[in-house]
Protein backbone atom coordinates (compact mmCIF):
# COMPACT_ATOMS: atom_id res chain seq x y z
CA UNK A 1 0.00 0.00 0.00
CA UNK A 2 1.45 3.25 -1.21
CA UNK A 3 -0.07 5.51 1.14
CA UNK A 4 -0.66 5.45 4.73
CA UNK A 5 -3.12 8.03 6.35
CA UNK A 6 -2.87 9.01 9.85
CA UNK A 7 -1.51 6.83 12.79
CA UNK A 8 0.80 4.30 12.32
CA UNK A 9 3.25 1.43 13.93
CA UNK A 10 5.71 1.55 11.09
CA UNK A 11 6.42 4.49 8.66
CA UNK A 12 6.37 2.81 5.03
CA UNK A 13 6.74 5.70 2.28
CA UNK A 14 6.36 4.18 -1.21
CA UNK A 15 6.09 7.41 -3.29
CA UNK A 16 8.19 9.31 -5.38
CA UNK A 17 11.12 11.69 -4.66
CA UNK A 18 11.69 15.58 -5.32
CA UNK A 19 11.35 15.66 -9.79
CA UNK A 20 14.39 17.76 -11.35
CA UNK A 21 13.71 18.74 -14.43
CA UNK A 22 16.10 18.36 -16.87
CA UNK A 23 17.54 20.32 -19.71
CA UNK A 24 17.38 17.86 -22.74
CA UNK A 25 20.25 15.99 -21.87
CA UNK A 26 21.11 12.70 -23.68
CA UNK A 27 20.28 9.58 -22.05
CA UNK A 28 22.54 7.54 -20.11
CA UNK A 29 24.50 5.28 -22.07
CA UNK A 30 24.44 1.83 -20.96
CA UNK A 31 20.36 1.76 -20.82
CA UNK A 32 18.67 -1.64 -22.26
CA UNK A 33 15.50 -0.84 -24.49
CA UNK A 34 12.61 -2.89 -23.80
CA UNK A 35 9.29 -2.62 -25.75
CA UNK A 36 6.02 -0.88 -24.38
CA UNK A 37 4.33 -1.94 -21.13
CA UNK A 38 1.43 -3.93 -22.77
CA UNK A 39 -1.21 -1.70 -21.08
CA UNK A 40 -4.84 -2.44 -22.21
CA UNK A 41 -7.24 1.06 -22.48
CA UNK A 42 -10.15 0.60 -21.09
CA UNK A 43 -13.64 2.47 -19.68
CA UNK A 44 -15.31 0.82 -17.22
CA UNK A 45 -16.62 1.00 -13.89
CA UNK A 46 -14.62 -0.42 -11.13
CA UNK A 47 -15.34 -4.22 -9.87
CA UNK A 48 -17.65 -4.36 -7.09
CA UNK A 49 -15.14 -5.58 -4.85
CA UNK A 50 -12.62 -2.83 -6.10
CA UNK A 51 -15.42 -0.11 -5.84
CA UNK A 52 -15.97 -1.36 -2.21
CA UNK A 53 -12.69 -0.45 -1.32
CA UNK A 54 -12.57 2.65 -2.87
CA UNK A 55 -15.76 3.72 -0.94
CA UNK A 56 -14.14 2.96 2.21
CA UNK A 57 -10.83 4.53 1.29
CA UNK A 58 -12.87 7.94 0.20
CA UNK A 59 -14.91 7.54 3.37
CA UNK A 60 -18.21 7.21 1.38
CA UNK A 61 -18.69 3.53 3.42
CA UNK A 62 -20.15 3.50 7.19
CA UNK A 63 -17.22 0.50 7.85
CA UNK A 64 -14.49 3.39 6.58
CA UNK A 65 -11.98 3.80 9.24
CA UNK A 66 -10.85 7.55 10.61
CA UNK A 67 -7.65 6.30 10.39
CA UNK A 68 -7.05 6.88 14.05
CA UNK A 69 -6.10 4.71 16.90
CA UNK A 70 -5.17 5.93 20.57
CA UNK A 71 -3.83 2.68 21.28
CA UNK A 72 -1.27 3.19 18.47
CA UNK A 73 2.32 3.81 20.20
CA UNK A 74 3.74 6.09 17.46
CA UNK A 75 2.02 8.68 15.09
CA UNK A 76 3.11 9.17 11.42
CA UNK A 77 2.44 12.13 9.26
CA UNK A 78 2.26 11.41 5.68
CA UNK A 79 0.62 14.31 4.79
CA UNK A 80 2.60 17.01 4.44
CA UNK A 81 5.60 14.69 4.97
CA UNK A 82 6.33 14.91 8.39
CA UNK A 83 6.72 11.97 11.12
CA UNK A 84 7.99 10.89 14.15
CA UNK A 85 8.00 7.73 16.25
CA UNK A 86 7.35 9.24 19.84
CA UNK A 87 4.42 8.45 21.75
CA UNK A 88 1.36 10.81 20.27
CA UNK A 89 0.65 13.94 22.49
CA UNK A 90 -3.09 15.13 22.30
CA UNK A 91 -1.98 17.99 20.26
CA UNK A 92 -0.11 15.47 17.44
CA UNK A 93 -3.44 13.23 17.59
CA UNK A 94 -5.34 16.47 16.79
CA UNK A 95 -2.92 17.95 13.91
CA UNK A 96 -3.59 13.73 12.60
CA UNK A 97 -6.81 13.94 12.65
CA UNK A 98 -6.66 17.75 10.74
CA UNK A 99 -4.15 16.26 8.07
CA UNK A 100 -6.89 12.93 7.63
CA UNK A 101 -9.71 15.58 7.25
CA UNK A 102 -7.74 17.23 4.64
CA UNK A 103 -6.48 14.65 2.64
CA UNK A 104 -10.08 13.29 2.87
CA UNK A 105 -11.36 16.40 1.04
CA UNK A 106 -8.66 16.47 -1.55
CA UNK A 107 -9.65 12.61 -2.42
CA UNK A 108 -13.19 13.11 -2.75
CA UNK A 109 -14.44 13.12 -5.82
CA UNK A 110 -16.51 16.04 -7.74
CA UNK A 111 -19.90 15.25 -8.15
CA UNK A 112 -19.80 14.96 -12.06
CA UNK A 113 -16.57 12.36 -11.81
CA UNK A 114 -17.26 8.74 -10.65
CA UNK A 115 -14.07 6.84 -10.55
CA UNK A 116 -13.83 4.99 -13.57
CA UNK A 117 -11.26 1.95 -14.86
CA UNK A 118 -9.51 3.49 -18.01
CA UNK A 119 -6.17 0.83 -17.77
CA UNK A 120 -5.35 -2.89 -17.14
CA UNK A 121 -1.70 -4.25 -17.32
CA UNK A 122 -1.67 -8.31 -17.23
CA UNK A 123 1.72 -9.18 -14.49
CA UNK A 124 3.88 -12.02 -14.95
CA UNK A 125 2.23 -14.28 -12.87
CA UNK A 126 -1.04 -13.98 -14.19
CA UNK A 127 -2.67 -11.09 -11.72
CA UNK A 128 -3.21 -7.74 -13.12
CA UNK A 129 -3.55 -3.98 -12.10
CA UNK A 130 -6.43 -1.97 -12.86
CA UNK A 131 -5.65 1.91 -12.53
CA UNK A 132 -8.24 4.23 -11.86
CA UNK A 133 -8.93 7.42 -12.44
CA UNK A 134 -11.61 10.56 -11.33
CA UNK A 135 -11.62 14.32 -10.23
CA UNK A 136 -12.10 16.04 -7.27
CA UNK A 137 -13.67 18.91 -6.57
CA UNK A 138 -10.75 21.37 -7.16
CA UNK A 139 -10.53 20.10 -10.84
CA UNK A 140 -6.96 17.81 -9.55
CA UNK A 141 -6.57 14.30 -11.23
CA UNK A 142 -6.81 11.77 -8.47
CA UNK A 143 -6.07 7.61 -8.91
CA UNK A 144 -6.20 4.27 -7.51
CA UNK A 145 -3.87 1.04 -8.44
CA UNK A 146 -5.44 -1.89 -7.71
CA UNK A 147 -2.86 -4.89 -7.95
CA UNK A 148 -3.94 -8.35 -7.87
CA UNK A 149 -0.82 -11.35 -7.77
CA UNK A 150 -0.87 -14.62 -7.02
CA UNK A 151 1.02 -14.17 -4.20
CA UNK A 152 -0.72 -10.99 -2.71
CA UNK A 153 -2.42 -7.86 -3.53
CA UNK A 154 -1.60 -3.99 -2.88
CA UNK A 155 -2.15 -0.62 -4.17
CA UNK A 156 -3.21 2.88 -3.28
CA UNK A 157 -3.82 6.61 -4.01
CA UNK A 158 -2.09 8.88 -6.32
CA UNK A 159 -2.18 11.44 -8.74
CA UNK A 160 -2.05 15.11 -8.57
CA UNK A 161 -4.86 15.63 -5.72
CA UNK A 162 -3.12 13.34 -3.32
CA UNK A 163 -0.49 15.90 -3.16
CA UNK A 164 -0.58 18.39 -0.41
CA UNK A 165 -1.29 21.81 -2.50
CA UNK A 166 1.78 23.45 -4.23
CA UNK A 167 3.82 19.91 -4.18
CA UNK A 168 1.73 18.13 -6.74
CA UNK A 169 3.56 16.02 -9.09
CA UNK A 170 4.46 17.29 -12.48
CA UNK A 171 6.22 15.54 -15.12
CA UNK A 172 6.58 12.20 -13.49
CA UNK A 173 3.66 11.44 -11.03
CA UNK A 174 4.25 7.70 -10.22
CA UNK A 175 5.01 5.37 -7.42
CA UNK A 176 5.06 1.43 -6.61
CA UNK A 177 3.50 -0.98 -4.71
CA UNK A 178 4.18 -4.42 -4.05
CA UNK A 179 2.59 -7.46 -3.43
CA UNK A 180 2.56 -7.32 0.19
CA UNK A 181 5.06 -10.78 0.76
CA UNK A 182 8.12 -10.08 1.81
CA UNK A 183 9.75 -13.22 0.36
CA UNK A 184 8.39 -13.02 -3.08
CA UNK A 185 7.21 -9.31 -3.45
CA UNK A 186 6.60 -8.37 -7.24
CA UNK A 187 6.53 -5.01 -7.72
CA UNK A 188 4.26 -2.76 -10.27
CA UNK A 189 5.13 0.99 -10.79
CA UNK A 190 2.40 3.34 -11.80
CA UNK A 191 0.97 6.48 -12.01
CA UNK A 192 1.14 9.54 -15.36
CA UNK A 193 3.83 10.83 -16.84
CA UNK A 194 3.78 14.07 -19.34
CA UNK A 195 2.24 13.35 -22.37
CA UNK A 196 4.54 14.93 -24.63
CA UNK A 197 7.32 12.51 -23.71
CA UNK A 198 8.68 9.59 -25.63
CA UNK A 199 10.28 7.23 -23.29
CA UNK A 200 10.85 6.66 -19.79
CA UNK A 201 14.28 4.96 -18.30
CA UNK A 202 13.60 2.96 -15.39
CA UNK A 203 16.59 2.13 -12.80
CA UNK A 204 15.89 -0.27 -10.26
CA UNK A 205 17.06 -1.52 -7.36
CA UNK A 206 19.97 -4.52 -9.03
CA UNK A 207 21.43 -0.92 -10.52
CA UNK A 208 20.34 -1.83 -14.36
CA UNK A 209 18.50 0.64 -16.28
CA UNK A 210 15.75 0.00 -19.04
CA UNK A 211 14.32 2.28 -21.20
CA UNK A 212 10.37 2.04 -21.76
CA UNK A 213 8.63 3.89 -25.00
CA UNK A 214 4.83 5.36 -23.54
CA UNK A 215 2.05 4.37 -25.15
CA UNK A 216 -0.69 4.22 -22.51
CA UNK A 217 -4.08 5.99 -22.30
CA UNK A 218 -3.94 10.05 -22.39
CA UNK A 219 -5.50 11.56 -19.24
CA UNK A 220 -6.59 15.62 -19.67
CA UNK A 221 -4.91 16.14 -22.86
CA UNK A 222 -1.35 16.69 -20.77
CA UNK A 223 -0.82 13.36 -19.06
CA UNK A 224 -0.30 9.51 -19.79
CA UNK A 225 -0.57 6.75 -18.00
CA UNK A 226 2.12 4.27 -17.36
CA UNK A 227 2.17 0.90 -15.34
CA UNK A 228 5.11 -1.62 -15.56
CA UNK A 229 5.46 -4.93 -13.79
CA UNK A 230 8.87 -4.34 -12.31
CA UNK A 231 8.97 -7.91 -10.91
CA UNK A 232 11.23 -8.52 -7.74
CA UNK A 233 13.28 -5.09 -8.20
CA UNK A 234 11.66 -1.85 -6.97
CA UNK A 235 12.92 1.29 -9.09
CA UNK A 236 15.09 3.67 -7.66
CA UNK A 237 15.46 5.81 -9.96
CA UNK A 238 13.33 7.18 -13.31
CA UNK A 239 13.78 9.18 -15.82
CA UNK A 240 11.84 10.91 -18.83
CA UNK A 241 12.76 11.78 -21.81
CA UNK A 242 11.93 13.60 -24.76
CA UNK A 243 13.57 13.72 -28.11
CA UNK A 244 16.72 11.63 -27.07
CA UNK A 245 16.96 13.83 -23.93
CA UNK A 246 16.73 13.28 -20.61
CA UNK A 247 13.68 16.10 -19.84
CA UNK A 248 13.01 15.72 -15.54
CA UNK A 249 14.05 13.06 -13.04
CA UNK A 250 13.30 11.32 -9.76
CA UNK A 251 14.43 9.22 -7.49
CA UNK A 252 12.86 7.43 -4.53
CA UNK A 253 13.50 9.21 -1.58
CA UNK A 254 16.73 7.37 1.20
CA UNK A 255 13.96 6.67 3.88
CA UNK A 256 11.33 4.51 1.26
CA UNK A 257 14.70 2.79 -0.14
CA UNK A 258 15.20 1.84 3.87
CA UNK A 259 12.40 1.01 4.65
CA UNK A 260 11.88 -1.80 1.79
CA UNK A 261 15.84 -2.78 2.47
CA UNK A 262 14.87 -3.28 6.53
CA UNK A 263 11.15 -4.95 5.34
CA UNK A 264 13.44 -7.68 3.63
CA UNK A 265 15.39 -8.13 6.24
CA UNK A 266 13.14 -8.29 8.83
CA UNK A 267 11.26 -10.97 6.88
CA UNK A 268 7.33 -11.06 7.30
CA UNK A 269 5.70 -9.02 10.33
CA UNK A 270 4.24 -12.33 13.05
CA UNK A 271 0.39 -12.35 12.62
CA UNK A 272 -1.67 -11.67 15.71
CA UNK A 273 -3.35 -14.55 17.95
CA UNK A 274 -6.66 -15.67 16.66
CA UNK A 275 -9.31 -13.07 19.37
CA UNK A 276 -12.79 -13.74 19.95
CA UNK A 277 -15.22 -10.73 19.56
CA UNK A 278 -14.27 -7.09 18.29
CA UNK A 279 -11.21 -5.88 20.19
CA UNK A 280 -8.43 -5.37 18.93
CA UNK A 281 -5.32 -8.51 19.53
CA UNK A 282 -3.00 -7.28 21.95
CA UNK A 283 0.63 -7.04 20.60
CA UNK A 284 2.56 -9.79 21.13
CA UNK A 285 5.98 -10.32 21.74
CA UNK A 286 6.73 -11.62 18.48
CA UNK A 287 5.49 -9.12 16.75
CA UNK A 288 7.32 -6.66 19.29
CA UNK A 289 10.08 -7.50 18.73
CA UNK A 290 9.53 -7.24 14.83
CA UNK A 291 9.17 -3.85 15.41
CA UNK A 292 11.86 -3.25 17.35
CA UNK A 293 13.70 -4.65 15.13
CA UNK A 294 12.75 -3.02 11.93
CA UNK A 295 12.75 0.18 13.79
CA UNK A 296 16.46 -0.56 14.79
CA UNK A 297 16.94 -1.33 11.08
CA UNK A 298 15.51 2.12 9.99
CA UNK A 299 17.55 3.98 12.52
CA UNK A 300 20.83 2.67 11.84
CA UNK A 301 20.20 3.94 8.19
CA UNK A 302 19.95 7.01 9.12
CA UNK A 303 16.95 7.88 7.36
CA UNK A 304 14.37 8.64 10.23
CA UNK A 305 14.05 12.36 11.56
Amino acid sequence: MRLLLGLAAVLVLAGCGAETSGSGKPAAAGVLAAPAPPIVAVDEAPPAELQRVLDEELGHSSAASSGIDTQEKTVTFVWGGTSTTAAPTAAQLAEARAQLEEQRRALEPAPDSTPRVVARLPLADGGDALFVVWHNRDGRLCTYTNVTHASGGGGGMGGPCAEPQGMECAQICLASDGSGTVAADDWVVSGTVAADADALDVTTADGSTTEYPLAGPLLDGDRRVFMLDLGAQDWRKLALVRGGGVVATTTMPAASVASEDCDRKAGPMPLPAPQSGTAAPPESAAQKAWQDAFQACLEASGTTP
